[in-house]
Formats: structure tokens, C-alpha cells, sequence
């Protein structure tokens, strides 16, 4: 059984199955087209051509290496530090809270 809105009171009522799916007062889907506009590239619009992202597809497709790692030894040594630097906030954080939890980080007291 299918449902739509009723157009009177609001409430949901049964319908045949092509009115179910179609917006009240709308009819059928129609393609509108309009003019072509064309935008002059700049210089870094070029850099993302269908030739480069083509270049990049194949590439991520057919190495077994993660995505983050492709490029290269700078993205290995921006990974490994962000890596780093995420485990000594991580540290830090576990560090405080097993200080507060022990009470020996006491509020500085205003005099």
C-alpha cells in the first residue's frame, strides 16, 4: 500500500503507486537546458584537468599503499609527525586526568 500527503486537510492517505512518489502540484520531471558558459581557466583551475585527475586515479588504484602515503616522503614524514604529536597530546591528557583523579593537582587558590 502507498501513502501521501493529503492536499486538503494534511493527513496521509492511500494513493496509487506513481502518485506516491510525485510532490503534490508538480508534474513529471522535465530537463531544462540552458546556455553554456564558459569560464576561462586560471592557472591553478588547469592543474585539476581530467588528464591529471585521470593520472591520479590510476595511480591510487593501483598501488596497495594508503592514500595518506602516495605521494611520497613528504607525506610520510607529515604522517609520522602528526602521528607523534596526536601520542604525546594523548599522553598529556591521560597524564592530567590521572593527576586530578589522584588529587594531587589542587586548584591554585587566589590571595
Amino acid at each position: 500500500m502507498f501513502y501521501k500527503q493529503g492536499s486538503f486537510a494534511g493527513r496521509i492517505v492511500p494513493t496509487e503507486v506513481s502518485a506516491a512518489y510525485q510532490p503534490q502540484g508538480l508534474g513529471g520531471l522535465r530537463e531544462v537546458k540552458g546556455p553554456v558558459i564558459e569560464v576561462p581557466m586560471s592557472s591553478s583551475a588547469a592543474d585539476t584537468s581530467p588528464n591529471t585527475v585521470r593520472y591520479w586515479q590510476e595511480t591510487f588504484k593501483k598501488s596497495k599503499a594508503p592514500v595518506y602515503l602516495l605521494k611520497g616522503s613528504r607525506d610520510v614524514i607529515i604522517y609520522r609527525g602528526l602521528m607523534g604529536t596526536g601520542l604525546v597530546g594523548l599522553g598529556y591528557v591521560t597524564y592530567t586526568i590521572y593527576m586530578m583523579a589522584t588529587g594531587k593537582m589542587k586548584k591554585q587558590e587566589k590571595s
